[in-house]
């Protein structure tokens, strides 16, 4: 029997969490990885701490990247507020970035086996851009990780959507079996660059590989969607 993620596993059908309170919107979720993860509408003023009473979303598309901000985040062009961000939770839940982003490296996916344990990758070089642009911690854009647990049996990602400051908004989504779990999204410090750098010296891909499932510390200082859990 596979082991199964530690998890308070919630019914749920296509309910919205918006950072902030604006126009409805429900969207499918998606468990495929897209190195510009942004999306189209989105909230405007303070964080919410749960599911709102919005109807069940019939929209199955998929998210895409207008580079425009969203009209309830006019002041946003890029991932810089908690208003950029809107969890849509139903059997695969995703948080979505509303403004626009750049994408600093191309996504990372890693293959892994029984809980990934062990990963591997096809691009190596977009593993090293990764860490190299975590240890710096001055650009502005956005970077993906994603680990894809035999052959979807369950999956991690993680979406870092760096300030140029050593702080970044962080999507964290961990799913197995039939649970998942959506780690508070907010703005975190990142790990000092010595980490990262210790990470990319290293010859290992799988240690590069457990270097990435941790990329900041601490609490939120900002929190803009509470932390949740859902079924698959």
């Amino acid at each position: 029997m596979r082991p199964h993620l530690a998890l308070t596993a919630t019914t749920l059908l296509a309910v919205t969490l918006t950072a902030c309170p604006g126009t409805d919107k429900t969207t499918a979720g998606d468990t495929t990885t897209d190195a510009s993860t942004t999306g189209t509408t989105g909230p405007t003023t303070g964080p919410t701490t749960g599911p709102s009473t919005e109807p069940p979303s019939t929209d199955t598309g998929t998210d895409t990247d207008t580079g425009e901000p969203s009209a309830l985040c006019p002041d946003h062009t890029a991932a810089d507020a908690c208003c950029c961000f809107e969890a849509h939770v139903n059997l695969s839940s995703t948080v979505e970035n509303v403004c626009g982003t750049t994408s600093l490296c191309p996504a990372v996916e890693f293959e892994c086996s029984e809980i990934d344990q062990t990963c591997t990758t096809a691009d190596e070089a977009a593993v090293d851009c990764v860490l190299e642009a975590l240890s710096a911690g001055t650009m502005i854009g956005s970077l993906t990780i994603h680990y894809d647990i035999d052959n979807s049996y369950g999956q991690r990602k993680i979406d870092v959507y760096l300030q140029g400051d050593r702080k970044a908004y962080v999507a964290h989504k961990e799913e197995l079996d039939a649970s998942g779990y959506f780690n508070p999204v907010g703005l975190y410090d990142l790990r000092e660059a010595a980490h990262f750098d210790a990470c990319r010296a290293e010859a290992d891909l799988q240690a590069k590989a457990e270097c990435l499932k941790t990329v900041v510390e601490g609490e939120a200082s900002e929190v803009c969607i509470e932390s949740f859990s859902y079924e698959t």
